[in-house]
């Protein structure tokens, strides 16, 4: 039999006290619109990068632009589940986007021929049609926010699509401190 020693009266006065604090605090929080007050479990958060196309979740996403620990606790669940990881770039190029190069793929960015304001955006695979191929293409800035992109199916392990000029893609793959994750 377990024995449990019940709190006398001050001591259960004492923790009323506290937990109507504690429940004060978080709606104080909550009113003003701090999202780092929000409460983010670990599995509302490893359910949100595990999602081939995750859910819209504005409160989880205004908590990840605000807190870095979060950010690096969600771009490491990235991270262990990329089928590829292409990381940084590491060396100076004169291209203007350098390739970057992981094991097993290649990401590639050239200037379209038929339209000055396009680039097109390679994914070389190795293994061509051996292994499942990836959906998405994750890129993750300096500040460890990450961005998705949805890939099309590969023809001959090679993915290949347009974008403009002014798309948020580039200027993640010009920045060599990116790191790249296809999954």
């Amino acid at each position: 039999m377990i024995e449990m020693e019940m709190p006398d009266a001050a001591e259960l006065t004492a923790a009323r006290q506290r937990f109507a604090e504690l429940s004060d605090s978080r709606a104080l929080l909550a009113d003003s619109g701090d999202t780092m007050g929000a409460t983010i479990s670990a599995g509302r958060l490893y359910a949100h990068a595990m999602a081939a196309q995750p859910a819209p979740d504005a409160v989880l996403e205004a908590a990840l632009d605000n807190n870095l620990s979060l950010r690096r606790s969600y771009r490491g669940f990235l991270a262990a589940v990329a089928s590829y990881r292409l990381g940084e770039v590491m060396a100076a190029s004169t291209e203007q986007i350098p390739p970057r190069r992981g094991v097993g793929c290649r990401i590639a960015v050239e200037l379209s021929q038929a339209e000055p304001d396009q680039f097109i955006v390679i994914v070389e695979l190795d293994a061509g049609a051996k292994d499942p191929a990836p959906g998405v293409l994750l890129l993750c800035d300096r500040d460890d926010r990450c961005f998705r992109f949805p890939l099309t199916a590969p023809h001959r392990g090679v993915i290949q699509f347009i974008v403009t000029a002014d798309d948020p893609i580039l200027p993640l793959l010009r920045d060599p401190r990116t790191e790249a994750l296809l999954r």
